[in-house]
């Protein structure tokens, strides 16, 4: 249901290029109501308090009865010092009921006139006032008991020449009242106390109501009662008129809202819309002579106010007739959108109703309608303002009679400008959404093209029987020799050759006839040949001696003699504490380096130590090397050791000691830790001083077998965690690698065979974990690595046949990286919060990404850059990337993908051709489904079998590069 409404709100929030006008205006409009409202939130009406003379002047001509007597008893009941009425002389039933209020009221006056017109009534009345104060009211407003106390407040400011009261209907029985009660409370709501809240000018002082100063209207009246408009005598709109006339002169308005007024309001609707045409004709005529006037400019924000008023009825035009364009294109996102939004914004203002008359909220598509009807009444009074007349205080006979033509002309103007809108909406739809969407739809055919022969495009051959190989039989396995054993069994019991049997452990051997128990033999995995360097006797008469010295030129304790295992008790029996100490019960100092010889094993073991220290610091640092040799630790730590600090030594730019086995050697760590060692190798150094390395020599690959079992240990503040070059079959489970400098664990140039599971990567410098240059038919599974500064886990230059199943990566620059790197399996995997989930360059072909989630990375979920051609990615959740799949290269299959909540769901770009889109899901992407930006001539292929459903802009979109 989210994603739904994500979906609809996004694709309102995109627009098509012809819908950006009526939105620039919405939020111009709401930007100006917003602006309003908040400044009317400042203003604060005048306490009560202030005392003056109040006139009570009202004009009237055929008033209803009932109504014009509850008003002028609701005038008496505030005791103003008199009640002026002017009354046509026709009107007798009007004269006799203020004469009988008179009779009953000695403030009240009556003036019975013959002179047409309310402006001149008024003037009348204002002429005889006695009051400081006149307040002009019509003759069918009625005030509550407090009215008069409060609208005087202001006056208490010599400078204030008007005051305008609130205003509000009696009772809303039909549909006219509803709706002038709802014009009536919007004013109220946010115009009129955002006018007083800015500045010291009003845009009216309702006649229903409005209190000035005697001596401010007495110098004006003429200009009311003569005022003239292209020729014609102006008969209505006077309050309007009196408002700007007192504002001209430098007197301030201001408004009151704890002054309350009521109104009955017309009841038919015809009645009500010419009354909306008067009262807006009156406003044209005003408002445009106060702007020719000048003065308003000198109210910046009015005269802005004036300015956006005298907009806006063209503006309200634009709305609708894009719904109706939109609704003729079948567009029906913005069609339910445009609906909603009116329903909506007509609702904020209708609230100001709706909290006097809550069940009138059935009133809301009307007031909808009638909104847009404005919007003709405001343009047609404009080119009709000369028409004018005032309902209450003339009759049909008394007016001069309005020609046809007049009010043809009107209506006829404001045709050309519906029209000229509608001509421009179309032309916009025309230009900036037909032709561009036919351009589009053209170019996605020819840039996605819809392949005829699907099946003879798709099948890669190449990639079906990739890395088909059985992890298992790549493992080097160990066997510890008994005395009843013999090569020939041994090699019978783990089917391999007697021959790579023999080559592989040689070194071991004096006579294979006397071969010593407790010895470990390296199993080869039963695929490798080996070829022997050497000749060698293999029934020797004498086994070798062991021989265990101390060399001064070279501070190195030297351990030889073929099949001999020795331990830390040994070394120091034979060259003493100096060199080798144990300074606390199973913790050992060392101070010399070791080198061990050919077919000699170390023993490092928890029986006999715990921790070895390896001397390391500023000014020298010891190795442990072996040739040929074994090295099994199990059960211990091994650190570099600073004595003078008592502490690891930590800065590694200038040396520190390493553990290297080379060649023939297999090397065994488990559940021990392994830190602080190592450093980056010199070029000119010899050996390889990452921490912890496996290392073949030069032309030794065919004739050498280096290996080793690493379990459950730990590999920490290493320059590298672990390092191989060479090795073969090796077992790496259950360890951690994290804090080292650079890599967790790398194998490089041709480490074969590798068995990298249930292991964790974390906080390392560089990858996690890297197999680098030609390391072929190694199996990653079940693995974590995370927070690695660049990949998880990384393939590199033609480290191919590999498979990669069942890990988690999070956190890293790259999740899964391949660079130059073929014919691998990535299958399986949970790749999320990466920069990159996926990443594939250079030459890396006919790789399979299948049946992963690629989930929630900042960049892309899988990137084929470079020139990583013919991949198949198949099966996998891509979901909440930025982008899900972003191809850059050629002849890719993406197949049966559920590729979700993307920002954009497949991105092909540049010169990307041949790629094949077939049997995808591509839903909810927060922007385009599939986007081609390719040059000409570089097509693609995006079958009938895609699903795109709810993608916010577009499902499909193209762009043509140049």
């Amino acid at each position: 249901m989210q994603n739904d409404i994500q979906f609809y709100l996004a694709r309102y929030l995109d627009l098509y290029p012809f819908l950006i006008p009526v939105g620039l205006i919405g939020l111009w409009r709401w930007d100006v109501w917003l602006t309003k409202k908040v400044t009317g939130l400042f203003y604060r009406p005048k306490k009560a308090g202030y005392k003056a003379s109040v006139s009570v002047i009202t004009p009237v001509y055929n008033e209803d009865p009932k109504t014009f007597t509850t008003a002028i008893e609701s005038w008496a009941k505030n005791n103003p010092d008199e009640i002026i009425a002017v009354i046509d002389y026709t009107d007798e039933r009007s004269i006799k009921i203020f004469k009988e209020f008179a009779n009953k009221n000695k403030s009240a006056h009556l003036i019975v006139t013959k002179i047409p017109g309310k402006r001149e009534a008024l003037a009348d009345g204002i002429k005889t006032a006695k009051g400081e104060i006149v307040a002009l009211i019509d003759s069918d407003t009625i005030w509550d008991k407090v009215t008069l106390k409060n609208a005087l407040a202001p006056f208490s400011d010599p400078k204030i020449g008007g005051v305008a009261t609130r205003q509000s209907v009696l009772e809303t029985k039909t549909i006219a009242q509803k709706l002038f009660s709802i014009r009536l409370e919007q004013r109220y709501w946010d115009d009129i106390p955002f006018l007083a809240a800015i500045g010291n000018v009003l845009v009216c002082l309702s006649g229903r109501t409005a209190l000035y100063r005697k001596k401010a209207l007495m110098p004006i009246l003429d200009k009311m009662t003569n005022e003239m408009f292209m020729g014609q005598k102006v008969i209505s709109g006077e309050d309007k008129r009196l408002t700007y006339l007192v504002e001209a002169a430098g007197w301030k308005t201001t408004y009151q809202s704890t002054s309350e007024v009521f109104t009955t309001g017309v009841q038919d609707m015809r009645t009500f819309l010419n009354q909306q045409v008067r009262w807006t004709r009156n406003s044209w005529r005003n408002d445009l002579r106060a702007i020719s006037d000048g003065w308003v400019f000198k109210h910046l924000i009015f005269s802005l106010y004036l300015i956006d008023r005298a907009i806006q009825p063209f503006t309200l035009l634009v709305s609708p007739i894009y719904f109706l364009v939109s609704l003729v294109l079948g567009l029906w996102i913005p069609v339910i959108v445009i609906l909603v939004w009116w329903h909506f914004s007509r609702f904020i203002k209708m609230l100001p109703h709706l909290r006097k008359h809550p069940t009138d909220v059935w009133v809301l598509p009307i007031f909808i309608l009638f909104s847009f009807i404005s919007a003709y009444i405001r343009l047609y009074s404009l080119f009709s303002m000369n028409m004018q007349g005032w309902i209450t205080r003339w009759d049909k006979e008394r007016l001069n009679r309005f020609r046809f033509l007049e009010l043809a002309r009107g209506h006829f103007l404001t045709f050309i400008v519906f029209g000229l809108v509608t001509s421009s909406v179309v032309l916009n739809k025309h230009f900036n959404y037909l032709v561009p969407q036919e351009q589009q739809r053209l170019l996605v055919a020819s840039i996605l093209q819809k392949p005829k022969d699907l099946a003879a495009i798709k099948k890669n051959n190449n990639v079906l029987g990739v890395s088909s190989f059985d992890p298992k039989s790549q493992l080097a396995q160990k066997h510890e020799f008994q005395s009843t054993d013999s090569l020939a069994g041994v090699a019978w019991q783990y089917g391999v050759s007697f021959e790579n049997l023999l080559f592989a452990n040689v070194q071991k051997i004096t006579n294979w006839n006397r071969i010593k128990s407790g010895t470990i033999f390296t199993i080869p995995p039963p695929g490798l040949s080996i070829a022997s360097a050497y000749r060698f006797n293999y029934q020797r008469i004498y086994d070798d001696f062991l021989q265990i010295g101390y060399d001064l030129s070279t501070d190195t304790i030297i351990i030889a003699g073929r099949g001999y295992q020795v331990g830390l008790n040994d070394i120091t029996g034979s060259v003493g504490k100096e060199y080798l100490e144990e300074v606390s019960p199973k913790v050992w100092q060392l101070r010399a380096n070791i080198l061990l010889r050919s077919g000699t094993t170390l023993k490092l073991n928890k029986e006999e130590l715990i921790w070895l220290r390896m001397a390391s610091s500023k000014d020298k640092f010891v190795t442990l090397r072996g040739s040929n040799a074994d090295v099994l630790i199990d059960g211990v730590k091994i650190t570099s050791w600073d004595e003078k600090k008592q502490d690891y030594d930590k800065d590694y730019k200038d040396g520190r000691s390493y553990i290297l086995v080379k060649d023939s050697a297999r090397m065994d760590v488990n559940s021990s830790e392994i830190a602080y060692l190592g450093f980056p190798r010199p070029k000119d150094y010899p050996y390889s001083s990452y921490g912890i390395s496996w290392r073949m020599s030069s032309g030794k690959l065919t004739n050498s077998i280096l290996t080793g079992e690493v379990k459950n240990s730990k590999f920490h503040n290493n320059y590298f965690g672990a390092f191989t070059f060479g090795a073969t079959g090796m077992t790496w489970r259950g360890n951690e690698f994290y804090n080292n400098v650079r890599y967790g664990l790398d194998p490089h140039d041709d480490s074969n065979g590798f068995l990298v599971e249930n292991n964790k990567f974390y906080n390392n410098g560089t990858h996690g974990l890297i197999f680098s240059k030609r390391c072929i038919n190694n199996t990653i599974r079940n693995n974590i690595s995370y927070n690695n500064k660049l990949a998880g886990i990384m393939l590199h230059e033609l480290s191919n046949d590999n498979i990669i199943e069942d890990n988690m990566l999070y956190g890293n620059n790259e999740g899964i990286s391949l660079d130059n790197s073929s014919k691998n399996i990535i299958r399986k995997n949970r790749i999320f919060y990466n920069k990159r989930g996926f990443l594939a360059d250079k030459k890396s072909v006919n790789n399979l990404i299948e049946k992963n989630e690629i989930n929630e990375n900042r960049q892309y979920g899988v990137y084929l850059y470079g020139e990583a051609n013919e991949n198949v990615i198949r099966g996998n959740i891509m979901a909440f990337n930025n982008v899900g799949l972003y191809i850059k290269t050629n002849g890719n299959e993406a197949s049966d993908n559920q590729i979700d909540q993307n920002q954009v769901g497949i991105y092909i770009l540049g010169k990307a051709n041949k790629n094949v889109l077939d049997s995808n899901k591509i839903t909810y992407s927060d922007s385009i489904g599939v986007y081609a930006k390719v040059f000409n001539g570089f097509p693609n292929f995006f079958s009938a079998n895609n699903v795109l459903e709810k993608n916010a802009k577009k499902d499909l979109a193209a762009y043509a590069l140049e």
